[in-house]
């Protein structure tokens, strides 16, 4: 058994020790390796012998949880686990944990932690999965396992110490598709059509600059300039390459927006550069501009449902990242406009469609070879000089 200070690489390449001592030991021939949450090295040497202590109990059918920690209830920890977990992560990141949070209450917020067993963590999977179904494609198998992560952080363990035998869900791993033009082109039309006044505008920025869908939810007015041809500037970011990067307008997309302010300065007079692009709303109305409106989920559905295109709002995403290459940008320019970190990334984005594929090839051949016709080329020049057909 031993205590230690793990290393790190940090944002710059150096070497650096961490301050929290982790502890680390072998039972049942199983590698135990958890962090103390602790600076201390005598907290440390105590939670390693507790942790021993805690798994002696468990193999021999003994309560594994203290006396004090069994009544408490699972709203009570998840509403620490967030108190803490708020004070040294991202803001994007304490979002996910507090609406996540939402549903383990919901459904196990009134039991006590010991309460909390494998056939209890099965039946949530079970009626989360059920609600998923109903509710859309949103919610699925990886939203439920990160909210099972997040209720055994809660609870001071981790899932496989607390519910060994509860396999995780299957996730889909798909990285996204490059929607087809004439499937954007119907969402639009279905978004100009929609009740909402937001749906419309917040689409068709996302489709021309390749925006994340909270990058665009936080735009304020000052992040847009309608001078000369227009540019969009991203303020924070999922990434740091994304942070500051300044995207040129299309006259569609300046246009677009030429309309909405317009109807925002109708109902709520001239823009302020500190007041947001897509403002808070009261069903059909705005009504506080110094606040980002909170979710378009509900004006997305109606608009993906009556398109009848299956898709997700990232899909705009790789549908922007997918125009750039098959226009034949160059790869630096690309990195520059969507805030990727690595080429690895951008590939990923980087659909290149069917369509465009058969077209590069098409170019190919018309070069090769530029006096036969489109049903000629079908024919190449054997070496011994006789014209022999192309077999596939």
């Amino acid at each position: 058994m031993s205590v230690y200070r793990p290393t790190y690489r940090d944002r710059n390449g150096d070497t650096v020790q961490s301050r929290v001592w982790w502890f680390h030991f072998m039972y049942a021939g199983r590698h135990i390796q958890e962090s103390s949450k602790s600076t201390r090295k005598t907290i440390a040497i105590e939670a390693e012998k507790n942790r021993h202590l805690e798994l002696e109990r468990a193999s021999a059918g003994l309560p594994s949880v203290a006396p004090e920690e069994r009544i408490r209830r699972i709203s009570e920890a998840l509403k620490e686990y967030q108190q803490q977990y708020g004070i040294n992560h991202r803001k994007s990141s304490i979002t996910m944990v507090k609406n996540r949070s939402t549903h383990l209450r919901r459904h196990l917020g009134a039991l006590m932690l010991s309460d909390v067993t494998a056939p209890r963590i099965v039946e949530y999977m079970q009626k989360r999965a059920s609600e998923s179904t109903r509710r859309g494609p949103e919610t699925g198998g990886r939203t439920i396992n990160l909210e099972i992560q997040i209720l055994a952080s809660a609870m001071g363990h981790t899932w496989k110490t607390l519910w060994p035998r509860v396999k995780k869900l299957a996730e889909n791993h798909d990285v996204g598709r490059a929607l087809l033009p004439e499937q954007e082109e119907l969402i639009l039309q279905t978004a100009a059509a929609n009740q909402s006044p937001l749906i419309y505008p917040f689409l068709f920025t996302l489709a021309w600059t390749g925006l994340r869908s909270d990058e665009a939810r936080v735009l304020r007015w000052s992040q847009i300039s309608f001078a000369d041809a227009g540019e969009v500037t991203v303020g924070g970011s999922k990434t740091e390459a994304g942070k500051g990067r300044r995207i040129p307008m299309s006259a569609n997309l300046k246009a677009v927006l030429a309309q909405h302010v317009a109807w925002y300065t109708a109902r709520l007079g001239e823009p302020r550069a500190e007041w947001y692009v897509f403002p808070r709303m009261n069903r059909l109305a705005p009504v506080d501009p110094a606040r980002p409106v909170g979710s378009l989920k509900t004006a997305w559905h109606s608009v993906r449902t009556a398109a009848k295109v299956n898709c997700r709002l990232h899909d705009f995403r790789h549908s922007f990242c997918t125009k750039l290459a098959e226009a034949g940008v160059p790869e630096g320019t690309m990195l520059d406009i969507m805030g990727h970190m690595s080429t690895a990334m951008l590939r990923r984005y980087s659909h290149i469609r069917a369509q465009a594929r058969r077209e590069a090839m098409d170019a190919l051949e018309s070069r090769q070879f530029p006096s036969l016709g489109a049903k000629e080329s079908a024919k190449v020049i054997a070496p011994d000089g006789e014209k022999t057909p192309v077999t596939h």
